[in-house]
């Protein structure tokens, strides 16, 4: 049965979501801005000093200069502890906020970070003022964690997230939420295989006999390395990026490429890079060597039948509203990935619903979205604050 009480309100406070939805995306904030970063926090801090949260920490990074992350934590008297988190850095540069500040266009809120991740933050503040302004304290701990890197692989809050998330019952992972209107169980973990070929040099034009093409080999060498690709595992391996050669009439000596790895298993990583250095060991251009290596990155967040438990509770919150959420495995990772990873029973995406367009210039979220959004996230902590099982992942 829904609940009128907290449905009003989350109608009712819409307009102040998008007031402080709008202060969020008027802040240049991409990862490394250190001032953009603190300034969106402090945005955070001010709102939450409303509401009277047992404890907000900054926590700057190891170099202050890059930013920092915030932790709100709030106590209750019942039994469940839940952690949520989004975060605060956006993939865009300095001057893209006077440049495209947060505007409307029909149910289209636009702006840098509209979807990815200030809608998430947002939704994770105002689910709390709900909660604080229904007098609802039956949980044990909420902790929310807006972490200041996530848009480069985490390399400062990972240790924050790995240690905190599995003290608590679940991990809610705020990032926008899908389109159609859904959650994700599962996400791959993402790799960088790099490849550096060494060749000799030579003119190109009076004696390439006498060269070694560099660049010749990496192409070589790329051909090989895509067959290990397995998408019957989840596994796949796209080249992205490709540098050789210094000038148009000399031979290459150098090239280096780097593919993205993508996978739903760990051991596949290790399968990949065993082959690829096989295949490396074995160039096919005389004089020329091979070096490669996998850097790896976010782990997977593999399906798993606690995840399964959360959405599962999720849909019935939603049910409640008359409307069912679609849940996706997908391919880009999140912090979710380093929660789970750590052991944490984790789910994914309670953002406003995105437009399908993030890390561009037209990424935007649905305005007619975020009350039902508001209303799921307030009832998920509700339900599981008062202890609401959730087993462990299997």
């Amino acid at each position: 049965m829904k609940n009128t009480r907290l449905y009003d309100l989350c109608k009712r406070s819409l307009p102040d979501y998008i007031n402080v939805w709008k202060q969020l995306v008027n802040v240049d904030c991409g990862s490394r801005n250190g001032k953009g970063i603190n300034a969106v926090a402090d945005v955070l801090i001010r709102e939450f000093e409303k509401i009277s949260p047992y404890s907000i920490e900054k926590i700057p990074m190891e170099n202050p200069e890059e930013g920092c992350h915030l932790l709100v934590v709030f106590r209750g008297k019942g039994k469940g502890k839940i952690m949520a988190a989004a975060h605060l850095d956006t993939v865009f540069p300095e001057g893209t906020a006077a440049e495209r500040p947060f505007n409307i266009e029909g149910d289209w809120a636009k702006g840098p970070g509209a979807a990815d991740c200030k809608s998430g933050a947002n939704m994770m503040l105002f689910a709390m003022k709900h909660l604080h302004e229904l007098g609802f304290d039956d949980y044990d701990q909420i902790t929310l964690l807006f972490n200041g890197d996530e848009e480069i692989s985490s390399p400062s809050s990972r240790k924050l997230t790995a240690e905190l998330a599995p003290q608590h019952d679940c991990y809610l992972c705020c990032e926008s939420g899908q389109e159609g209107d859904g959650l994700v169980r599962s996400r791959k973990g993402s790799n960088l295989l790099q490849l550096r070929v060494t060749g000799v040099p030579s003119h190109s034009g009076n004696a390439p006999e006498k060269g070694a093409s560099a660049l010749m080999e990496i192409l070589h060498q790329i051909e090989a390395i895509k067959k290990l690709e397995d998408v019957s595992r989840g596994t796949t391996l796209n080249f992205t990026l490709l540098k050789a050669g210094e000038r148009e009439n000399i031979i290459p000596s150098h090239a280096e490429a780097t593919a993205d790895l993508r996978v739903v298993d760990k051991s596949e990583i290790d399968r990949v890079e065993k082959a690829a250095q096989a295949i490396a060991a074995r160039p096919l251009i005389p004089q020329t060597t091979v070096e490669v290596h996998v850097k790896r990155g976010n782990p997977p967040f593999a399906p798993n039948t606690g995840t399964d438990q959360l959405i599962a509770l999720a849909q019935k919150i939603y049910g409640e509203l008359g409307k069912t959420l679609i849940t996706r495995s997908v391919g880009g990772a999140s912090d979710a990935n380093w929660a789970a990873d750590a052991g944490a029973v984790a789910v994914d995406c309670f953002g406003a619903v995105k437009g399908g367009k993030n890390h561009t210039p037209q990424e935007c979220a649905s305005v007619s979205s975020v009350v039902p959004r508001m209303y799921l996230l307030s009832r998920m902590f509700m339900e599981l604050g008062k202890g609401t099982a959730v087993k462990g992942v299997s």
